[in-house]
C-alpha cells in the first residue's frame, strides 16, 4: 500500500499534460518536416527533369552541327580529291614533256613550246593555289 501510495504522488508529480503537448508537438514537427520532404523532393524532381531536357536539347543541337560539319567535310574532301587528281594528271603531263624536251644551248632562248609548258605548269600552280 506505501508503494501504491508513493506511485500515486510520483505519478501526480510528473507533468503529464505538458508531455502530451510536447509529444504532440514533436509528432506534428515530425508530420512537417515528412511533407517538406516530399515537397522539396518534388522540386527536386522537376528542377532535375528541366535539366535533363536542356542538356537534351544542347546535346541535340551539338550532333546537328556535327552533322552539318562531317557533311561539309567530306564535300571539301571529294572536291580536294578531285583537284588533286586533275592537278596530278596534268602537272605529270607537264613534267613528261619537260624532261622530252631538247635541251636548249647555253645562249639561247626558251622557245615557244616551252615558254608554253613554262606557262601551263604556272597556270596549275595558281589553280592548285586557289583551290585551296
Amino acid at each position: 500500500m506505501i508503494q501504491r501510495a508513493a506511485l500515486g504522488v510520483v505519478a501526480k508529480a510528473i507533468p503529464w499534460r505538458g508531455i502530451a503537448v510536447a509529444g504532440a508537438g514533436l509528432c506534428l514537427f515530425a508530420a512537417g518536416w515528412t511533407a517538406q520532404g516530399w515537397r522539396m523532393g518534388e522540386q527536386l524532381a522537376a528542377l532535375t527533369t528541366a535539366r535533363a531536357q536542356s542538356d537534351l536539347t544542347v546535346a541535340n543541337q551539338a550532333l546537328a552541327d556535327l552533322r552539318a560539319a562531317s557533311t561539309t567535310i567530306r564535300t571539301k574532301a571529294d572536291e580536294f580529291a578531285g583537284i588533286q587528281t586533275t592537278l596530278g594528271a596534268k602537272l605529270d603531263a607537264i613534267r613528261r614533256d619537260l624532261k622530252n624536251a631538247p635541251q636548249l644551248p647555253a645562249d639561247c632562248r626558251p622557245d615557244d613550246f616551252r615558254m608554253r609548258l613554262l606557262s601551263d605548269a604556272v597556270e596549275a600552280a595558281k589553280q592548285a593555289a586557289a583551290a585551296r
